[in-house]
């Protein structure tokens, strides 16, 4: 087990809390069953030249409230981005990343602002898990094959 702020539970992974993250703008995001693919992947992007500060994982989630995906920021723009989970499949996509942390899935984020570093990143997401993996633009949502 590592001292890594961002791999610190049994699991290996934190179980995220009510604010652990606002609207994942310019993330790449996947559901992993499977703790020990989580750590492969980890290990796989940090081998690509991804920082632990381009990545985000989290298994389960152990809180009795509903999970949000919203920030303690505030703003125009925070408010902007916040709005835009509510509505259009961004909605939907957020939605099925609650109900999968609630059930003891994990999750990882990977920051992207370049689109051969998004690439590789939803490769390697790719080789670690069955499920989908989806990039988050500005108000929009679009899984990468």
């Amino acid at each position: 087990m590592t001292t890594d702020p961002h791999i610190t539970t049994d699991a290996g992974f934190p179980a995220p809390d009510d604010d652990f993250l606002t609207y994942p703008i310019h993330k790449l995001v996947s559901v992993f069953e499977d703790p020990n693919e989580v750590a492969a992947a980890v290990e796989e992007l940090r081998e690509h030249g991804f920082t632990m500060d381009d990545i985000e994982a989290f298994c389960g989630w152990n809180n009795e409230k509903d999970l949000h995906f919203e920030g303690a920021r505030s703003g125009v723009w925070d408010t902007i981005l916040h709005a835009g989970r509510h509505i259009g499949p961004a909605r939907t996509y957020i939605e099925r990343y609650e109900r999968h942390l609630q059930d003891g899935h994990c999750l990882i984020m990977v920051k992207v602002t370049k689109k051969d570093r998004k690439a590789l990143a939803a490769d390697i997401l790719h080789r670690h898990t069955e499920e989908r993996v989806t990039y988050f633009g500005l108000l929009m949502a679009d899984e990468i094959k």
